[in-house]
C-alpha cells in the first residue's frame, strides 16, 4: 500500500496494537504497511502525558556523577547524587533527562507498558492516541494547501493582464466575467492576491473596497496546541450529541488588580448557578487547588456526576488538562473541553456572569482584602437573582431541582430575598463596616 496516507482506521489500529504489547513489525504487517511507516507516524504524532506526581525526573548521569557543591555549601564531601534535594534538577550543568528504553526506542510510546502506571516508573512518559493523531494530521494537511499555488511565471502573466485593468477602476468581479479562461485561479484568491499585496494593484485601486472595514485576522496558530487536540470545541459538541444527559458547567477567572487575587469561577449551563472561589494568583496551580477543594468537599462521584464535563478557554492557567480531570488521588472527575482561540462566545453563561460580579466588584478594583466570606456572600446575591431566561426564577431556586440541597449547603450558598438582592459595591463595603463595628463592640 505504497503512496497512501493513513486512515484514522489504520491509526486507530496503530493504537490497539501498542495497547495490546504488539511489535512495530506485526503492527505494519497487519496494516500491509512498511516498519519505517508505522515508525515514523508513532514518532511524527506521540505526545507527552502531563504527569502530575514526578516535577522532577531522573538524570541520565545520576549513577556515575561526580559533580560537587551544587546546594552552595563548600564543605560538603559528598557527590551530590546523594542528595536528592540536589540532584536531578534542571539547573545543573550537567542535567540531561534519562528517558526509558521503551521511548527511546521501539515501541517510542508507553501503551501497552504496565509500569506506565505504577508508581515506580520516574521517568518521562509519552504515549499514542489515533484521535489526537489523526487531528494533527488533518491540520497539517490544511496548512500544506495554504498560500499560493502557481509558478512565478503564471503569476507574473496574471498580474500583467489584472493589475491594469484593476488600477483603471475595474472591479475584480468584471475582470474575472471578461477574463475568467485567461485567470487560473478562482474569483476569491484573486481577491486574496490583492488583499495580500501579491499583484501590484492594491485594495486602495478598487474604489469599494476601500469603504470596508477590515477584519482582524486572528493568528490561527493556538490552534495547534498540544493540550487541546482531542479537546476542541468541536470535539465538545461531539460528545455532548453522544451524551445529551452530561452535565457542562463553564470555568474562567475574573481579574482583579495586575499581580494580585483573582476569583476562579465555575457555571452550570443548566441553572446558571455560579461558584467563585478566591485565589492568590492567576496560575494554573492555584487554579487546579481550588477546582481539587470543591471535589474534596462534594466527593469525587458527586462531581463527576454534577461536572462531568467542563468546558474553558485556551489560557495558560488551564493548560494542563490531565490536573484539572483527576482530583488529588488521580480519580478522574471530569472531562475537559477548550473552546476555540478568540470564540468566548462559545462559553456565553459564564462570559454573561461575569457582568453582575463587576457591578460589584468594578473592573481595576483589587480583590486582594476580600475573603471567601466575602465572595460568597456576592455570590449569593447574584445567585438569588431572578432570570427571564430561567422563566423568573433565580439559579438558586432551580439549582435547588437539578444539583439539591447537598451541594449548595457544601458550597455555604443560602437564598437571598428577592427585594434584599444587592448588585452594587456597596454590597461588600456594607457587609465590611457590620463586621468592623461588631469587632468594635466586642472590645
Amino acid at each position: 500500500m505504497k503512496n497512501k496516507h493513513l486512515t484514522f482506521d489504520e491509526r486507530y489500529a496503530i493504537q490497539t496494537g501498542l495497547d495490546a504489547g504488539k511489535s512495530i513489525h506485526k503492527i505494519a504487517v497487519e496494516l500491509d504497511r512498511v516498519d519505517s511507516s508505522i515508525r515514523r507516524e508513532i514518532n511524527r504524532n506521540r505526545h507527552r502525558v502531563s504527569d502530575r506526581k514526578y516535577t522532577v525526573h531522573p538524570c541520565r548521569f545520576r549513577n556515575s556523577c561526580e559533580r560537587m557543591h551544587m546546594c552552595g555549601d563548600e564543605s560538603c564531601t559528598r557527590t551530590c547524587k546523594g542528595c536528592y534535594e540536589v540532584c536531578n534538577k534542571p539547573d545543573c550543568p550537567d542535567y540531561e533527562m534519562a528517558m526509558c528504553i521503551h521511548v527511546s526506542g521501539a515501541p517510542f510510546v508507553c501503551n501497552g507498558c504496565p509500569s506506565s502506571t505504577s508508581q515506580t516508573c520516574h521517568f518521562p512518559k509519552f504515549t499514542y492516541d489515533a484521535k489526537m493523531a489523526q487531528q494533527a494530521y488533518e491540520d497539517k494537511l490544511k496548512e500544506s494547501r495554504e498560500g499560493i499555488s502557481i509558478s512565478p511565471e503564471d503569476m507574473t502573466e496574471l498580474d500583467n493582464l489584472v493589475s491594469p485593468l484593476l488600477m483603471n477602476g475595474h472591479s475584480i468581479s468584471s475582470v474575472f466575467i471578461n477574463h475568467e479562461d485567461e485567470i487560473p485561479v478562482s474569483e476569491r484568491t484573486l481577491y486574496s492576491y490583492v488583499n495580500d499585496c501579491r499583484l501590484t494593484a492594491r485594495n486602495i485601486d478598487m474604489p469599494r473596497k476601500v469603504h470596508f472595514k477590515q477584519r482582524y485576522k486572528h493568528d490561527n496558530s493556538r490552534n495547534r496546541e498540544p493540550f487541546a487536540i482531542g479537546r476542541t470545541y468541536k470535539n465538545f459538541k461531539d460528545y455532548i450529541s453522544e451524551n445529551p444527559e452530561a452535565s457542562v458547567c463553564e470555568i474562567d477567572t475574573v481579574i482583579g488588580t495586575p499581580g494580585g487575587k483573582c476569583l476562579f469561577t465555575i457555571i452550570f449551563q443548566s441553572c446558571n448557578l455560579m461558584i467563585a472561589i478566591l485565589i492568590d494568583d492567576k496560575s494554573q496551580s492555584s487554579i487546579i487547588n481550588a477546582y481539587n477543594s470543591i471535589c474534596d468537599s462534594i466527593g469525587v462521584e458527586l462531581f463527576s456526576e454534577l461536572l462531568s464535563v467542563t468546558l474553558t478557554d485556551r489560557g495558560t492557567e488551564f493548560s494542563n488538562p490531565y490536573a484539572l480531570e483527576h482530583d488529588t488521588q488521580d480519580n478522574e472527575k471530569t472531562k475537559v473541553f477548550y473552546c476555540d482561540p478568540y470564540c468566548s462566545w462559545q462559553k456565553p453563561h459564564v462570559e454573561r456572569n461575569h457582568e453582575f460580579i463587576r457591578q460589584i466588584l468594578p473592573k481595576g478594583s483589587s480583590f486582594d482584602n476580600l475573603t471567601q466570606d466575602d465572595v460568597t456572600l456576592m455570590m449569593n446575591h447574584i445567585n438569588s437573582y431572578p432570570r427571564k431566561s430561567l422563566n423568573n426564577h433565580s439559579p438558586y431556586e432551580v439549582a435547588q431541582l437539578l444539583l439539591g440541597e447537598t451541594f449548595l449547603k457544601a458550597m455555604n450558598f443560602s437564598k437571598i430575598p428577592a427585594d434584599e438582592v444587592i448588585l452594587k459595591p456597596n454590597l461588600l463595603r456594607k457587609n465590611s463596616f457590620i463586621a468592623d463595628q461588631m469587632i468594635s463592640d466586642h472590645r
